[in-house]
């Protein structure tokens, strides 16, 4: 079982009323939403995107900084470690590639039968 703890930086914008997160680690791996809750379920959904990633790619993923260091030097923030289960993660990407046919499949199945056929493609076969 891979398990990864990398330190995210959460901050409250006051000007936009929105919270970030960011990886310091992971160049480019953030998230953002209304609430620190809802922010803290999309960082770790992008922590795990970001790593899985890498991974496929087989690129060295680096080690993670140490919380307290990052808590001092940025005492307007909060840091917190998120924790991944990368075969976890991997079940549940993968249910969600299965739902997201199901659904696709339903959806041109009901669209088929909605559309009317006309002269040519009850003659021709035109879909």
């Amino acid at each position: 079982m891979m398990t990864y703890f990398y330190p995210a930086i959460f901050e409250h914008h006051d000007k936009d009323d929105m919270f970030t997160a960011v990886f310091p680690d992971l160049p480019g791996c953030q998230a953002q939403g209304r609430s620190m809750d809802e922010t803290a379920k999309k960082a770790r959904d992008a922590l795990a995107a970001s790593l899985l990633e890498m991974e496929e790619k087989e690129i060295s993923i680096p080690l993670p900084s140490d919380e307290r260091l990052l808590q001092r030097r940025l005492r307007h923030a909060k840091v917190c470690v998120m924790l991944v289960d990368m075969n976890s993660y991997r079940a549940f990407r993968a249910y969600k590639v299965k739902h997201a046919e199901s659904k696709s499949a339903e959806w041109a199945a009901s669209a088929r039968k909605g559309r009317k056929s006309g002269f040519f493609a009850r003659v021709f076969g035109l879909r």
